[in-house]
């Protein structure tokens, strides 16, 4: 090999490096073993998925590549060597057709095992015929456009893979994964240049029991309806994921809270117009959606406060009758001192889990009301967390023997205090005792 076709096939190499889809590389491969070979015209050729013979790329002054041949090359997988057109038993069955100069290569490009197409070259430029060390060359440029192919394909199926991975297979919508990466850019955006950015939670209004009443195939229509309707409702550079279950969320950069809740009570107002057939079955069903809204920097200083606040202002919007929307509103001081609930101070045991697993806390419970109270505390909790608390009564039984009452609650509010954090929570019953 010499040294000019030493550069050509680093040129090659690199060319097919900066390629972008399957047909560029071909195209690549004939451009440059036209040059590498000395030929005129070159060509790559495979099988269409009619089975018809197909021109895929070319480097060609005069008419197509002879399909005959390539058929053949093709159905074999061997390399053809030809130095004289004319006199070529191989040939006898194929048609002829004029050439400038006798002598022709015809390669197969072979790609996972298996041929796929076949490189064609002929007419070398100083009308000599192409050798043994032509065929050896020409047999190097197919086989690195075969890795080249699979290289294109691996590449493909690696994108389709991460796109899978971030992407909601029912509804299309993105996934909490690609939630998760897309906050973290929009909120370091959002820093950057000093914008709002806003965040509604929504959840399907008793979903579970629309489920068990059509069937889980109205449920996922359910599902994919109302991933249309938000998409609908919002802009391009909005963000609609289905954050999980019957749970979405949508980012709003560059959208502070009081036009993000113009959004979702446009997205509510929506919702209240889908018609839904249940499948299987007559009937039609309709449901409603509760909406949390928080904001950055209004209501959050990170990612993870954004998320929390959000998902509290659902929860309230829950709690509060569903179909509607739930702005987050943070707790003022002169609220937690001066609440209208009884301004009792009990000590009580608060048992849960956090994120190392069941814990126990001491802790005083104040401005305590029938249906909850709140109360400061040493660690994190998840946003709704589900806790069990042991309350010392103030009142004693007739004997004299204290009143311990036994409530489970959900963590409905969490905000950071000089000694810790600062939380409401929600008994699951009222408390007749304060009622």
């Amino acid at each position: 090999m010499t040294g000019n076709n030493v550069e050509g096939l680093k040129d090659f190499l690199k060319a097919l490096e900066d390629t972008e889809n399957p047909d560029a590389v071909l195209q690549c491969v004939v451009e440059h073993a036209a040059g590498l070979l000395g030929a005129d015209k070159v060509s790559i050729v495979s099988r269409s998925e009619q089975g018809l013979l197909t021109v895929r790329a070319m480097h060609w002054l005069g008419r197509d590549p002879r399909e005959g041949v390539s058929g053949q090359v093709l159905a074999s997988g061997e390399s053809l060597l030809v130095t004289d057109v004319a006199g070529d038993s191989r040939l006898a069955n194929i048609r002829s057709r004029r050439y400038r100069t006798p002598s022709f290569m015809s390669v197969p490009i072979i790609s996972d095992g298996l041929p796929v197409a076949v490189l064609n070259i002929t007419d070398r430029r100083d009308d000599s015929p192409f050798s043994s060390a032509h065929l050896e060359l020409a047999e190097l440029i197919a086989q690195v456009s075969g890795f080249a192919l699979e290289r294109h394909r691996f590449l493909v199926s690696i994108q389709q893979l991460q796109k899978e991975s971030v992407t909601d297979a029912l509804t299309g919508l993105g996934n909490r994964r690609h939630f998760e990466q897309r906050l973290t850019s929009e909120l370091s955006r959002a820093r950057r240049f000093g914008h709002p950015l806003s965040l509604i939670l929504l959840d399907i209004d008793d979903f579970k029991t629309y489920n068990d009443t059509h069937g889980h195939p109205a449920g996922d229509q359910a599902l994919r309806a109302l991933a249309e309707v938000l998409q609908e409702n919002v802009r391009t550079i909005d963000d609609v994921v289905r954050y999980g279950g019957e749970e979405f969320a949508i980012l709003l950069p560059q959208t502070p809270i009081d036009l993000a809740t113009v959004v979702a009570d446009r997205i509510r107002e929506a919702t209240n117009r889908i018609a839904l057939e249940s499948v299987p079955g007559p009937g039609t069903g309709r449901f409603s959606v509760s909406l949390g809204a928080a904001s950055y920097p209004r209501d959050a200083r990170d990612d993870s406060e954004l998320v929390n606040h959000a998902d509290i202002a659902l929860y309230l919007a829950k709690a509060e009758g569903k179909d509607r929307i739930v702005v987050f509103e943070p707790l003022k001081e002169d609220e937690r001192r001066n609440s209208r609930r009884i301004p009792m101070r009990l000590n009580t045991l608060i048992t849960g889990e956090d994120n190392s697993g069941t814990f126990e806390e001491q802790t005083i419970l104040r401005n305590i009301s029938a249906t909850g109270a709140f109360f400061p505390h040493r660690r994190i909790l998840q946003p709704r967390s589900r806790l069990s608390l042991s309350i010392h009564n103030p009142f004693t039984e007739a004997d004299g023997s204290p009143v311990i009452l036994q409530v489970d609650g959900q963590l409905v509010r969490q905000e950071e205090s000089e000694d810790g954090y600062y939380a409401a929570v929600a008994f699951n019953r009222e408390l007749s005792r304060f009622s």
